[in-house]
């Protein structure tokens, strides 16, 4: 497969008071208008994500921004709980009638940086006067007995009468060189109602030793395959690609990704985040660019084979 970039299509300006348009996530509000929600997330001053969502309008290679939003779409947390400093929303689905939001959540360390966990929201209001509540306040997954690093980045598909989770799960935290580190894999868990989820022992996406992370993975069923984007990277992040039959256990085909960084601007340094959708018969990207996204984020179109 090949990806061709159409460009950056939204990045904060200078004079801001966020920074940041990180793990944009799509969601199709009228297919025959072209018409799309983004939810993705800012930083604020004191560098604490925090997520809103913008609406546009895609026709062939033009992207038009309809309406951004910026403002919160969920407050952080209460003092001492998983997310009381960040939420990343990083997939939402329908669920008997809902739009649900899974997310995870940030809480600062002492001896490591952060501690991550995934929590779960559902959308009050409508259109523009959004607002998410949370179905519960702690975390529906968490770290595990022998994955104590991390819990975070889910994405959540329909699987038959159930959903499945892919998410990235860390392992112990190690020093190297007087710094805490963590080495990541995707994972996966099964449920039957989106709430209450059943971990596998096993890893769906294994890092190797030149890169430690493997985050932020999407997951579409496309003509009888799982197919798996997602973030990858020893220093800078690039962005892989993986297949399965099963949904559990993938192949890392990271040369067939068809993305990569480009020579120059926004995303020459750093590709990652990706989401892929469907819109009128044609695939899309939204991936972000440099600095974890500092650039924003870029949409890039499948070449027809």
């Amino acid at each position: 497969m090949m990806w061709r970039k159409i460009g950056n299509v939204y990045s904060p300006k200078a004079d801001d008071c966020y920074t940041h348009a990180m793990f944009p996530e799509v969601e199709c509000i009228d297919e025959s208008a072209g018409r799309i929600r983004i939810y993705y997330t800012h930083r604020d001053s004191n560098n604490y994500g925090f997520p809103t969502f913008l609406d546009a309008e895609i026709s062939g290679e033009k992207f038009t921004i309809i309406y951004n939003h910026h403002d919160s779409i969920i407050d952080k947390g209460d003092i001492g709980n998983f997310d009381d400093s960040g939420v990343n929303i990083t997939s939402v689905i329908q669920i008997d009638g809902k739009r649900r939001f899974y997310y995870y959540g940030w809480n600062l360390g002492v001896t490591v940086p952060f501690r991550n966990s995934i929590g779960v929201a559902e959308a009050e209001g409508d259109e523009h006067d959004l607002h998410l509540e949370r179905v519960f306040p702690g975390p529906i997954l968490d770290r595990a007995p022998n994955y104590p690093g991390l819990c975070a980045t889910p994405c959540v598909i329909r699987v038959g009468d159930g959903y499945r989770m892919y998410f990235t799960q860390g392992t112990p935290w190690i020093m190297k060189k007087g710094q805490p580190h963590v080495a990541c894999h995707i994972a996966y868990a099964d449920s039957k109602d989106g709430l209450v989820w059943h971990r596998s022992d096993k890893a769906a996406v294994e890092n190797l030793d030149t890169d430690h992370v493997i985050t932020t993975p999407f997951v579409v069923q496309d003509e009888g395959v799982y197919k798996m984007w997602y973030s990858y990277r020893g220093s800078k992040y690039r962005i892989g690609y993986a297949e399965s039959i099963d949904g559990r256990s993938f192949q890392r085909k990271d040369a067939e990704a068809g993305i990569t960084v480009s020579e120059r601007g926004w995303d020459s340094e750093m590709v990652c985040y990706p989401k892929v959708f469907k819109l009128k018969g044609m695939w899309y990207m939204i991936y972000c660019g440099n600095d974890y996204a500092r650039t924003g984020f870029g949409l890039a179109i499948l070449e027809e084979s």
